[in-house]
């Protein structure tokens, strides 16, 4: 929707939150972007890996390496996530990566934990992420120690 123009900055802040910048987005259409908001370099391998060796089950590879539970944020990326919480209580704020609306995809895991540990004022789950929703009431995202 951003790189369409349905979904421009005036609508809200867009914030693309992958790993590598997405080839096929201009800059120019979006706020911001930050890496530390993604899943970590060797859980997207492990991920795009399984995702390819399973003929492009997105979701299949989700739930077959375990991701829920892997998936991870650096104290940085909590702050930002924190302080992108905060303006969703003034103005929408998109969260933008490679995965389709539908396909199981950190951009929701990082809706819930904004919402679950800052009160953050959320859109659409398309899905179910139980273990996350453990962790979010536990010990949180935090990179273990």
């Amino acid at each position: 929707d951003v790189s369409s123009e349905r979904v421009t900055k005036r609508h809200g802040r867009i914030v693309v939150v992958s790993r590598y910048y997405p080839r096929y987005l201009k800059k120019k259409l979006i706020d911001d972007y930050f890496a530390v908001l993604a899943p970590s370099k060797e859980l997207l391998h492990e991920f795009k890996d399984r995702e390819e060796a399973m003929g492009a089950d997105h979701d299949g590879a989700f739930e077959a390496i375990d991701y829920e539970m892997k998936f991870t944020l650096s104290p940085e990326g909590l702050e930002i996530l924190r302080e992108l919480a905060a303006e969703s209580a003034t103005r929408p704020v998109y969260f933008v990566c490679h995965c389709k609306l539908g396909q199981r995809c950190h951009r929701e895991i990082l809706m819930l934990a904004a919402r679950e540990l800052y009160g953050a004022k959320i859109g659409k789950v398309y899905l179910e992420y139980p273990e996350i929703e453990k962790r979010l009431r536990g010990a949180g995202l935090t990179v273990p120690p």
